[in-house]
């Protein structure tokens, strides 16, 4: 007679079938913190995970957790628990999605790809698999463009003050609130730089700077040369920043002013 062996099941780990990272690459140079973008600036980031788990009825979860590590190291800058409770950012409860915010404050230089780790554990401890979604990390600044540029190529003084309006077109690919200040430099017939460099433009609807429309990417100033000017040909360069201290090409003008 035979008796059989009594086997007490402890059931199996959960798998982990996918982990999906919500935005995949975050660009630092559209994160603002102040007037302009530093190096320096602590930034912080948060991103949206989430999971899709298989799990055994006989060995019920204890917790789904994802943790965010560096792009060179093992160390963990945040920690989160993902939930299938259909609270937000979870969608639907109970279909066996864990989703959880993640988020790191990290400095704008510090880029590259980062590892959100996703593991699942059951009640018993049973660990499940691990997997990786990136996080790509990035600086992708633009620099402005100047176009447009409206202002004489030469201007009679006739022993009297007259006034010169320039303008000038500023644009950013990464938008206009990304441009900082329009300038232009000005030099003598000599080459000697003007005192009063550098000029600052303006986009701002004001009538005293010659300006038309706020906001619209045209900078403009109305400048005033005085009946004794020295004549001869005065050299304008025109240059835009934007707030990642980009530079635009330098556009340059000339004007020649006659007596």
């Amino acid at each position: 007679m035979r008796t059989g062996n009594a086997i007490d099941s402890v059931g199996h780990p959960p798998t982990l079938l996918q982990a999906d990272i919500t935005p995949s690459s975050v660009n630092t140079d559209t994160i603002n913190t102040g007037a302009s973008r530093n190096p320096e600036d602590l930034l912080s980031i948060s991103v949206t995970v989430s999971a899709q788990v298989s799990q055994n009825s006989d060995n019920p979860l204890s917790h789904v957790r994802c943790s965010l590590k560096p792009p060179s190291s093992s160390s963990t800058l945040s920690e989160s628990e993902l939930n299938d409770d259909g609270a937000a950012p979870d969608r639907t409860k109970g279909d066996g999605i864990y989703t959880g915010k993640v988020g790191i404050q990290i400095k704008r230089v510090e880029i590259g790809t980062f590892r959100a780790e996703v593991s699942a554990e059951a009640q018993n401890g049973f660990q499940s698999n691990t997997i990786i979604a990136p996080l790509t990390v990035y600086r992708g600044n633009r620099a402005p463009v100047l176009t447009s540029l409206d202002a004489p190529d030469t201007v009679t003084l006739a022993n009297q003050s007259q006034s010169l309006l320039l303008r000038i077109k500023s644009t950013d690919a990464d938008g206009l609130s990304d441009l900082a200040k329009v300038i232009f430099n000005s030099y003598k017939p000599d080459g000697t730089p003007s005192s009063g460099n550098p000029f600052l433009m303006y986009d701002d609807g004001s009538a005293s700077h010659g300006d038309i429309v706020a906001g619209d990417g045209i900078y403009s100033l109305i400048i005033t040369l005085p009946p004794a000017t020295s004549p001869g040909t005065y050299r304008f360069e025109f240059q835009a920043f934007d707030r990642s201290n980009e530079t635009s090409a330098v556009v340059v003008h000339r004007i020649t002013v006659k007596q």
